[in-house]
């Protein structure tokens, strides 16, 4: 049979309302997805309603927990590294009141002031003392800050055996980016004859050694406390310094990191919104427009014929 191309093609009332029966399904599948829009806030629900989409949300989710952890690594490090500059700091006054108890030693045995010696004697055990309660400092949660990674709720017993364990807390605070925010006690305080807090026969550290030269109060032991026993307590004070700039270089590096992981944060997060959040005046507005369309095209399906069961839709 032949078809002449001006033969016009015949649609029947029939074929028009299952033409518009399909718009208006697509119309009612487009006002569900507005709605489900509006009522979570969310652009994309499902997968399916946008892959791509849904994909760069699931990647800007695993950035921004990442981010997160590393905001949180850099605040609790800082929190180490303030305490710990902080006791540092305050060890450093003790040691240097000591420093200048024994500088003054020598003057105090020439003019024969027995008594002053030993309250000297005694001033220096007090500042050992002192100096063993700030070696075990507690941060949050009850670890010793010169205790190591082991968890020790004290770093030092009152003899001065050191009771930590471990090597110094670190944070990681950027991708492959770990800083030490914080010292063990060896590190700080030294071991031995060198160090400062040892009280026991062969441990014997520096003010012990001094409390020990001041209460004999010999010429000799006068001149030790005020000779080797002064320059080795020196020595310790140096190192001290050097374990203070070390923390203090250490606390502006998190600080840094800490910036740099805040800011991470607000990029990700208006990122994450812009990608995952709904326009909602735009899509109400899209959702009016889809209903007012929706009942007039429902409405003119209803009168393509008097028997089409549109009008029941």
């Amino acid at each position: 049979m032949t078809i002449n191309a001006t033969s016009a093609m015949v649609i029947t009332p029939a074929v028009l309302a299952q033409g518009l029966i399909t718009d208006l399904n697509g119309d009612q599948t487009s006002m569900a997805s507005l709605e489900n829009q509006i009522s979570t806030g969310d652009a994309i629900n499902t997968p399916s309603d946008n892959p791509a989409g849904a994909a760069n949300i699931l990647s800007l989710q695993s950035s921004l927990t990442r981010a997160n952890q590393y905001s949180t690594n850099a605040a609790d490090g800082l929190g180490w590294l303030q305490l710990g500059n902080s006791t540092v700091n305050s060890i450093l006054g003790v040691l240097q009141n000591v420093q200048s108890l024994v500088e003054s030693t020598t003057g105090e045995a020439l003019s024969g002031a027995t008594s002053a010696v030993t309250s000297i004697a005694a001033q220096v055990s007090s500042a050992l003392s002192e100096l063993t309660n700030l070696a075990n400092t507690q941060y949050e949660g009850g670890q010793a800050i010169f205790g190591g990674t082991g968890a020790s709720s004290a770093a030092y017993a009152a003899d001065g055996t050191y009771l930590g364990a471990g090597t110094a807390p670190t944070r990681t605070v950027a991708p492959g980016t770990q800083i030490s925010v914080g010292v063990t006690g060896p590190e700080i305080f030294g071991s031995g004859s060198t160090g400062l807090l040892g009280q026991t026969a062969g441990n014997m550290g520096v003010l012990a050694q001094i409390v020990q030269d001041l209460q004999a109060n010999t010429p000799a032991s006068i001149k030790a406390a005020t000779g080797t026993d002064l320059q080795n307590l020196q020595a310790a004070i140096t190192h001290v310094e050097g374990v203070a700039g070390g923390l203090g270089a250490n606390q502006q590096a998190v600080q840094g990191f800490s910036a740099q992981a805040v800011s991470t944060q607000t990029t990700l997060e208006q990122e994450l919104s812009s990608v995952q959040s709904v326009n909602m005046a735009e899509a109400i507005t899209s959702l009016q427009t889809l209903q007012t369309g929706y009942q007039a095209a429902l409405y003119a399906t209803s009168q393509i014929s008097a028997d089409s069961l549109v009008k029941y839709l």
